[in-house]
């Protein structure tokens, strides 16, 4: 067993959230757009192969021996596209990458783009995991809304209640591991996974090893999170923030997100492959030959 991964065994677990998990939610939260939730629907049964997940984010530490190890100028761990993208912003020479190198060690990376949090992972002989491998590791089978349960507890996570206002160490939260052993599904950090995102998905994907559309929906919901406030759902971004281009998927809520709505399991949220901010960051998954 690689060192902190995780096996989660093979079998169905329930993707998604129903009628009555949204309904519940718009009890609790009246300015939640219902429309941009009904992407988590229908909720379904997905059959999973087992696969490896890692225990924690990618932290500092990690991310730093990438850097040292030249895997920027390796064009062997980066897709075409992630090369032109580090090829025109030269995250090496520009700065971006000073976070990285001078913050905290064991707090999860972040400021990466989701082509970087490829490359990283390829480098070091996993992948980015599935959107559908990355909310069984969060929620196990019993399609419970937090990774410890179902009622929200801001004890258990590092969310806009607790107040931190910056990422913790990715072992801080032990009260809040999901029923496999993975920490930080919820808060602390937003975390890439490789799926292209469309809010109609959920409507036609398969029920078996699903893998993400094969491209990203065109001009999706306007706006970025931190763009409307401590919630994404706050309200409607004006008309001349423009539309985004195709997105990767989001998962799990961050830092500065409120915690009921943003760090449920099943919520939903994306970006644009490119984009980077201080509450994004990443971990890795690995098949199982």
């Amino acid at each position: 067993m690689p060192e902190d991964m995780i096996l989660i065994p093979e079998g169905t677990f329930f993707m998604g959230s129903t009628s009555r998990n949204i309904e519940d939610l718009l009890k609790i939260d009246h300015t939640i757009e219902a429309e941009r939730l009904e992407s988590e629907m229908p909720q379904r049964e997905v059959f999973l192969s087992a696969y490896l997940i890692d225990k924690y984010p990618v932290t500092n530490a990690h991310y730093k021996k990438f850097i040292e190890s030249c895997g920027y100028t390796q064009k062997t761990f980066w897709s075409e596209a992630g090369w032109q993208y580090i090829s025109q912003t030269n995250p090496l020479g520009s700065g971006d990458l000073d976070n990285v190198m001078k913050g905290e060690q064991d707090c999860p990376v972040v400021n990466v783009s989701w082509f970087e949090a490829e490359a990283f992972a390829r480098w070091a002989g996993k992948r980015l995991p599935t959107e559908a491998e990355w909310e069984k590791s969060a929620r196990g089978d019993d399609a419970r809304t937090y990774p410890w349960g179902n009622e929200f507890d801001k004890t258990r996570l590092n969310c806009a209640e607790a107040k931190f206002e910056k990422p913790t160490v990715v072992t801080h939260y032990p009260q809040g591991q999901s029923v496999y052993g993975c920490f930080d599904m919820a808060g602390n950090v937003w975390e890439w996974v490789a799926d292209w995102y469309d809010s109609q998905y959920y409507r036609h994907a398969p029920n078996k090893d699903p893998r993400g559309p094969t491209m990203g929906e065109e001009k999706p919901y306007f706006g970025r999170p931190e763009e409307v406030g401590i919630s994404i759902y706050e309200l409607r971004p004006s008309p001349t923030s423009g539309a985004l281009s195709p997105c990767k998927v989001l998962r799990g809520g961050s830092w500065n997100g409120s915690g009921v709505v943003h760090v449920r399991c099943a919520n939903r949220d994306y970006d644009e492959p490119s984009y980077k901010n201080d509450t994004i960051g990443f971990r890795c998954a690995k098949s199982i030959k």
